[in-house]
Order: structure tokens, then C-alpha cells, then sequence
């Protein structure tokens, strides 16, 4: 499977040297949760520097679309998130896979016509437990509560028609959301992880306030269910031939094993 990764923005100068940029943070998360996945068809990505100007000519350039975090606002006037948005809608119509995570979660929510504004609630930040909703939009159920690290002021505040919202709690209403089956976003982050989260955390610790900070690097001690959560995004943007044909692959491993047994 072919990811395009949809970069849209860069790390601070000192996390670079160790993280790269949101894109690399992805690749490395997916790459590591792929490998344990027999039969998976090798993962390909494919960088677009979004507020260089680059977004992919055609739909089909990949199998799927990753929109990345940003420090700028699904409502903020730069020709860039114009451009974005656009391909957004086009992509939408065209029933293109997209992954929307953070500013991607929001900036999907924004262009079909939801609502995104900064929270008067707050920062939200650190791992996070929120309610899923008893249908899952997903191949397999969803736990009771998903937890992830988020890093958030800015909200989804009203959900485009047609979404399905499956991720919530009382801070967050709006934590992730489905449109059919070829849109699925996270508000949280789970391609972070805890000493990335620290690091980013501490540079903004004075913005963010007592006790918000001191509660959400003290939160980074738990553990997530971002592995959990990857596998599931992987099997909701796999093409449905890919996924047929891991299956089938499963069904003869389980035929082999039952003939040997």
C-alpha cells in the first residue's frame, strides 16, 4: 500500500535531529506496526510539503492520504490550507482514503462543511481516555474508552453531514469521526510518542499553564492504545483488494496450520 504523507508543517529546529518531521514520525509508526503483520502488503510513502505548494496531481498517485498535525488553524487564511481544503473536497467526492490526524482531523472536518474554533475549555494535552461509540467503524470493536496522547486547543466544535462520530468525552465532543468508508480522523496523536510528547510539552509549558502542564506530563506516564489504533487505520485504508487478499492468505496459513496439526 501506497501512504501520501500530507506534511503540513515542520517540527522545531531542536526535535528535528531526532524525529525528522511529522511525516518520518508516521512512517516509523506504521513501518513498525506493519512488519508484525503477516501477509501485509509492503507500505510505500510518499512526501508532500503542503505549504510548499505540493499536493498530489492526481488521486491515484497512492492508495491512501495522511494529513499531519500543524501548529496554524483549520480556519486561518493562508493560501495553503485553501489549496488543501480544496483537494480535500475533491478527494471526498472522488471516495479517495484519507487519514485526518489533529489539524488533518480538523481541517477534514472544516472543509466539508463542519466547524473548527479554539477551545474556550482549554488545552488538551497528554494521554487522554474518551468514550468510543458502541458502532465501530472499523473491522474489528472498539474497547469501551481508546487512549491516546493528544496536544490540542483548537476543536472540532460542529461535525460535517454525513460524519460518524465515534470518539468522545465531555472536554472533547468531537474526537474522531468517519465519513463512509474512505474518511477516517483522530484528534489525538498516535504516532507520538511519551518523550516526544514531553520535549514538545516543555517548549510550551508557559502557554499551556498550571495545572494543565503539570497534569499532562504526569499523564505521559501511561500507557496508550496507539498500536492497537494503527493496526485498525491500516485495515480501514487498505485498498479492498489488499485487504482480500491478506485474508486469503490468513485463511491458507490457518489451512496449513489445521493439516499439520
Amino acid at each position: 500500500m501506497r501512504i501520501g504523507l500530507l506534511e503540513t508543517d515542520v517540527l522545531y529546529d531542536d526535535l528535528v535531529e531526532d524525529y525528522g518531521s511529522y511525516g518520518l514520525m508516521f512512517e516509523k509508526y506504521f513501518s513498525q506496526l506493519d512488519s508484525t503483520q503477516l501477509n501485509s502488503s509492503p507500505l510505500e510513502f510518499v512526501y508532500y510539503q503542503v505549504q510548499q505548494g505540493e499536493l498530489p496531481l492526481f488521486l491515484d498517485e497512492c492508495d491512501a492520504y495522511l494529513i499531519t498535525g500543524s501548529k496554524a488553524g483549520a480556519y486561518e487564511d493562508y493560501g495553503w490550507i485553501t489549496q488543501l481544503s480544496n483537494w480535500i473536497i475533491e478527494a471526498h467526492q472522488a471516495k479517495a482514503k484519507i487519514l485526518g490526524i489533529c489539524f488533518g482531523h480538523q481541517l477534514i472536518a472544516y472543509a466539508l462543511g463542519g466547524h473548527v474554533e479554539e477551545s474556550d475549555k482549554g488545552w488538551g494535552i497528554g494521554v487522554r481516555s474518551l468514550h468510543t461509540s458502541s458502532d465501530s467503524p472499523f473491522s474489528q470493536p472498539l474497547p469501551k474508552y481508546l487512549d491516546l496522547i493528544y496536544s490540542h486547543k483548537d476543536q472540532v466544535t460542529k461535525l460535517p453531514k454525513g460524519a460518524n462520530n465515534f470518539l468522545a468525552d465531555g472536554f472533547c465532543p468531537y474526537a474522531g469521526f468517519t465519513m463512509g468508508q474512505h474518511i477516517v480522523t483522530f484528534q489525538g496523536h498516535p504516532e507520538f510518542n511519551a518523550e516526544y510528547s514531553q520535549r514538545l510539552l516543555s517548549r510550551r509549558a508557559k502557554v499551556i499553564g498550571e495545572p494543565t502542564y503539570s497534569q499532562g506530563i504526569h499523564s505521559l506516564r501511561q500507557s496508550t492504545d496507539a498500536n492497537f489504533i494503527g493496526r485498525l487505520i491500516l485495515d480501514f485504508l487498505r485498498p479492498a483488494q489488499t485487504q482480500l487478499e491478506v485474508e486469503n492468505s490468513q485463511v491458507q496459513i490457518e489451512e496449513k496450520m489445521n493439516e499439520n496439526s
